[in-house]
């Protein structure tokens, strides 16, 4: 906050900070404001502040009166009395002088005769910039150098105040411009990284058969065994350490071999061959086994990246929904979310299932595309998202359709939606509502993801003190398998920065195992790279000057952290043996469950009204219907089915789910 005086109160202080060096301002209303206050009030109080406001006002006119007298090209005259002219002693016996001369006098110190013509009067400008050269100091006063920029008439018996007063300054002045100094000179030092051993190339033999959605599991098709993800979120954007972004750190920018990807730029483009091969090698060296991806250009071939993933034993979860093109308007309530026309855009429903299609026509032949998401934290943008999510289920239903028409040749990938963790009472009722069965079969996604940070200590006393009770409680007989889609607080303790020593130590994947392990399906770490907001396991190339981190990724203390717990917890084993193809098949069929897991009844009508008067919302509850099916969807690409093959047993384990041809 800054200190503000009025013009008043100058008359009547003294003055002495120099204009270019104080960085005060003046106020429609005339007053000052002082830009620094620590340095202002250091000086003296509010009494203080108000002497520069003082100096403002004769600076300003000194310079208009250069402007209106002064020849172009002629410096200002200085009749400075400086440091080497004037030294402690002297300015003691002068002040005595002047205290005996002012004996019985009448007037105020320092202002004993007004100026005669031609003569400047205390607290003048007499010199250095904007001065117009014209005047002397009165008698009483002389004229002192504050700076090489600024000479003032100081009253001889305040000259030992000023100087001293003008030596403290000057030496504040010095340690901030040692501290800007040394913050400039760390802005570039480099803090070594520590050494790591290279990772070794992982082996290429793994195996990913798809992934098939029973009850509130997910399991293998080939072997029956329940299925965990592991997985990391990557989307590498290749920033270099950018000080002004990121605020804090020892740490000088490299020079990534990558130009810097604009958002909506897709990471796993052929082009990025090299990056996107490293980055999975260490992803399977750390045991993960699922990458969650953002952005997917449907116009460009995967099949590298896929292909490479899958000999890795890595799944991938695709978007469906783009951040340029092929989106819902989250801020646009439903059903304008799917139904209005957009300048210069087009139709936003009509585009979305396009793209969607596209996406889901390109990925369905990929055994180890492990599940679309059909759209990510629909609320995060604009909190009238909710009033959006009938349009998330609109999409889900015409994906679902168009896993039908194409059943025959073409996998059904599970959808998920991801959503932010918005805690209760309204969490779990957007979970029930987007999982359960509006109008048909159709519009339900196949699981739920929670976008999760709110772990944020080593430990609490016991898992009833934690964050992730309530998600357990409210969760517990969900219908559908459920997955932290993203998870990693790296706040409070987990919270460091470059060159990121320590970090996050992931003590809550142990829960996932224990505490949800009837609940849970997956969790997915977030993230792989380090972007701007510092959530990284790994340096992309070049983020940091160290030539360790030049061509390669750097991979850091929460990467390694990750790995171990990735390491010692796995999936019970006591659901295992799902017998896949069969639509009554359950995993209580095999052991007994805590809870029945029912199919979800959508919230009720007091339930979503609830909600948008909890969230303060413009739009009305709108929950119950959803938007038609937008026109104009199949043509070109779209025109007909992909022709892939599409193994027995799969496709009876999508006829579950919808009815298929004799």
């Amino acid at each position: 906050m800054a200190v503000r005086v009025s013009a008043a109160a100058a008359l009547w202080s003294l003055v002495w900070a120099g204009i270019g060096q104080w960085g005060f301002s003046q106020e429609a209303d005339g007053s000052f404001t002082y830009v620094d206050d620590d340095e202002c009030l250091a000086d003296g109080g509010p009494e203080g502040c108000a002497l520069a406001a003082f100096q403002l006002r004769a600076s300003r006119k000194a310079e208009q009166a250069r402007q209106e007298r002064q020849p172009a090209g002629v410096p200002p005259d200085f009749d400075d009395i400086n440091d080497d002219e004037y030294d402690d002693t002297d300015d003691k016996a002068e002040d005595a002088d002047d205290e005996g001369s002012d004996a019985g006098d009448d007037t105020k110190p320092g202002d004993s005769a007004p100026a005669g013509k031609g003569e400047l009067d205390s607290f003048d400008q007499c010199g250095g910039d904007g001065f117009s050269g014209a005047g002397k100091c009165k008698p009483t006063t002389v004229c002192f150098a504050q700076d090489e920029y600024y000479s003032l008439c100081v009253p001889k018996d305040q000259l030992s105040k000023f100087k001293a007063d003008n030596k403290k300054r000057k030496a504040r002045e010095a340690a901030k411009k040692k501290e800007g100094q040394k913050e400039e000179d760390s802005s570039g030092y480099q803090e070594p990284l520590a050494k790591r051993q290279a990772i070794p190339p992982m082996s290429k033999s793994g195996s990913t058969p798809p992934i098939v959605v029973k009850g509130n599991f997910l399991y293998s098709s080939k072997t029956g065994k329940r299925f965990f993800a592991k997985g990391v979120a990557y989307n590498p954007r290749f920033w270099a350490f950018d000080k002004d972004v990121m605020e804090k750190g020892s740490c000088a920018p490299g020079e990534p071999p990558v130009a810097k990807l604009d958002y909506a730029a897709d990471p796993t483009v052929d082009e990025l061959e090299s990056t996107w091969k490293e980055a999975l090698n260490a992803m399977a060296f750390m045991g993960a086994n699922t990458v969650r991806l953002y952005n997917i250009d449907p116009e460009q071939s995967h099949k590298q990246f896929m292909d490479y993933a899958k000999s890795l034993g890595i799944y991938v979860i695709v978007p469906l929904t783009r951040h340029d093109w092929g989106f819902l308007p989250a801020g646009s309530p439903a059903p304008l979310c799917y139904t209005e026309n957009i300048t210069g855009y087009g139709n936003v429903g009509t585009n979305v299932l396009i793209s969607s299609k596209l996406i889901v026509k390109e990925f369905s032949q990929y055994d180890n595309t492990l599940l679309f998401t059909v759209a990510n934290e629909m609320t995060v943008a604009d909190k009238e998202g909710y009033a959006s999510f009938p349009c998330v289920k609109a999409l889900t239903r015409d994906i679902h359709q168009y896993q039908q028409q194409c059943g025959a040749t073409m996998r059904r990938v599970p959808l998920i939606y991801a959503d932010m963790d918005m805690g209760p009472p309204y969490r779990e009722v957007v979970g029930r509502y987007l999982a359960c069965e509006l109008e048909s079969k159709d519009d339900a996604v196949d699981a739920y993801g929670l976008n999760v940070y709110s772990w944020c200590d080593s430990a609490y006393p016991d898992f009833s003190y934690s964050p992730y009770k309530p998600i357990a409680d409210e969760f517990k007989d969900f219908s559908k398998p459920l997955l932290f889609t993203e998870f990693g607080c790296n706040l409070g303790e987990f919270e460091t920065f470059c060159p990121y020593k320590g970090g996050r130590t992931w003590p809550d994947v142990k829960t996932f195992f224990h505490e949800f392990t009837e609940i849970m399906s997956g969790a997915v770490a977030f993230e792989f790279s380090m972007e701007d907001n510092q959530y990284g396991l790994a340096l992309t190339p070049g983020f940091t000057s160290d030539p360790a981190n030049a061509d390669h990724f750097y991979y850091l203390d929460t990467f390694y952290a990750l790995k171990k717990q990735f390491g010692k917890y796995s999936v019970s084993s006591d659901w295992d043996g799902a017998k896949t193809a069969s639509c009554s098949w359950a995993p209580s069929s095999v052991h007994k469950m805590a809870s029945e897991h029912k199919p979800s009844s959508c919230p009720t009508a007091e339930e979503v009204q609830a909600l948008f008067k909890g969230k303060g919302l413009e739009a009305k509850p709108n929950w119950g219907a959803l938007p038609p099916t937008p026109t104009g969807v199949d043509q070109d690409a779209l025109a007909r089915c992909p022709e892939y093959e599409v193994a027995k047993d799969l496709r009876e384990e999508a006829c579950c789910h919808y009815e298929c041809d004799a």
